[in-house]
């Protein structure tokens, strides 16, 4: 124990190139980090602001208090934003400044989920695409040959489908496809998804609780299609209204 105690601290680990992913899927995490944030032990939820993203996460999170959906751009200094619905009228006997000050629901749609929970409040919900945290991405089918643990992902299009977000192509980012979110909107209310998210969303009572119990096994082993028309179609459900009209075919030729 001692001389293998010895070899562990004085080793090279994985070599030099040790976040790279190859076919094993094994990194080394804690290096590929070091070097993400400059910090050679990053620990704190301080150190992590240092990874691409993290402030200019709280930056959008500042600038929409109204409430929005944040998805990852392709810079690592900018966030996509999805503004939440208009807030409701406030109250009566709630003055103006109070209204001012609620601050509307927001969404964070990320992968390392960890260092993004540790900088934003507890009423930001932090939901990821590949299933540590997001039921929904959980109950996805695998990537064939994807890495261990990142390999599923769900479109970013169930997120704004799922949450109070303004769903129309003036306000989503133009990679995102208004169709697909009615499309999965719909797909949403397919009644078997409904009940596997009840009984994790749902209240936990005695009844819920043994409900769970007697449905786990059929809960785990249950698949959505991460593509809103095939969930549909796998489902049962009728295709949504999307205001085109359908492709039947080229017209016919001849005389």
């Amino acid at each position: 124990m001692v001389g293998w105690s010895a070899w562990a601290a004085n080793s090279a680990g994985m070599g030099s190139d040790a976040t790279k992913v190859t076919d094993s899927g094994i990194v080394d995490e804690r290096r590929f980090y070091a070097q993400a944030t400059g910090h050679a032990h990053p620990l704190t939820a301080a150190d992590y602001l240092d990874y691409p993203r993290m402030r200019a996460m709280l930056v959008a999170i500042d600038n929409t208090p109204d409430g929005a959906l944040l998805l990852p751009a392709g810079y690592y200094d900018m966030w996509d934003v999805v503004p939440a619905l208009p807030p409701p009228p406030p109250p009566p006997g709630m003055s103006a400044s109070e209204a001012r000050a609620r601050i509307g629901p927001h969404t964070v749609f990320f992968t390392n989920m960890g260092m993004t929970s540790m900088n934003v409040g507890l009423d930001v919900r932090v939901i990821d695409q590949i299933g540590l945290a997001n039921p929904l991405a959980a109950h996805t089918q695998r990537l064939e040959d994807g890495r261990i643990g990142h390999d599923k992902n769900l479109y970013a299009d169930w997120a704004i489908a799922e949450g109070p977000f303004l769903k129309d192509e003036d306000w989503i980012p133009s990679y995102i496809d208004e169709d697909w979110i009615t499309q999965a909107e719909a797909a949403l209310k397919c009644p078997a998804t409904e009940s596997v998210l009840a009984s994790i969303r749902g209240p936990l009572g005695p009844r819920k609780f043994l409900s769970n119990v007697l449905d786990a096994y059929r809960f785990t082993r249950y698949r959505i299609d991460r593509v809103p028309a095939y969930e549909l179609s796998r489902c049962g459900l009728d295709e949504p209204d999307l205001g085109v009209t359908p492709y039947t075919g080229l017209p016919a030729t001849g005389p």
